[in-house]
């Protein structure tokens, strides 16, 4: 693949993380914690797409050795799952976000937001796991791993600065009801993600 065709997939790859990342941004939070995760939004991005990818092509090799393979179906299983699960996640934390806003009165100083320890590797990975899929229909071409990795990691940390920080500006212009309507939309989205893979 050529550097502009994995900048392109880059780039769709990164369009689902920028419309989580903008109401997940509208929680009050410093810049080095939005820098932090999009660190980590691009290396989970990395991971699952090499990821994906030995898989492919180990099993193309398998393959390979019984005849010829043409079947969509294990892509499309791994394709709708990741989709699937995504979508679950992005639901329960746009629920909990709205509980978050709505019932802590008094905890405002200790309150939590979606993008530190446990919360954020499991966003992380609801994000990242279209790469698993891209990467699993990529083990079969000519790839040059390095470039990829590069050109990737480089796109989803800028799309993921971005969005962070234009939902954290707008949460600043919103006010305390920032957090609320972020939740909402999450869980919105992924209720649609989720209709679209049912229907």
């Amino acid at each position: 693949m050529t550097s502009l065709e994995l900048l392109m997939l880059s780039a769709a790859l990164g369009t689902d993380l920028f419309s989580v990342a903008v109401p997940i941004g509208m929680n009050p939070m410093r810049r080095k914690i939005i820098f932090r995760a999009a660190v980590v939004f691009a290396l989970f991005h990395i991971v699952l797409i090499l990821t994906g990818y030995y898989i492919g092509n180990f099993l193309g090799s398998v393959v390979e050795r019984f005849g010829s393979y043409h079947s969509e179906y294990p892509l499309l299983v791994m394709e709708n799952w990741a989709s699937i699960l995504g979508a679950l996640i992005l639901i329960g934390l746009g629920i909990y976000m709205i509980k978050e806003n709505l019932f802590a009165v008094e905890s405002n100083q200790n309150k939590a937001h979606p993008l530190q320890g446990i919360s954020l590797l499991v966003l992380a990975t609801s994000v990242s796991i279209d790469a698993l899929a891209a990467g699993f229909s990529m083990g079969m071409m000519d790839v040059d791993l390095v470039r990829l990795s590069f050109i990737l990691g480089s796109v989803i940390f800028l799309i993921a600065l971005f969005g962070l920080s234009l939902g954290r500006k707008v949460g600043r212009y919103i006010g305390g009801k920032a957090e609320c309507i972020g939740g909402f939309v999450l869980a919105l989205l992924g209720m649609h993600i989720l209709w679209t893979m049912l229907h």
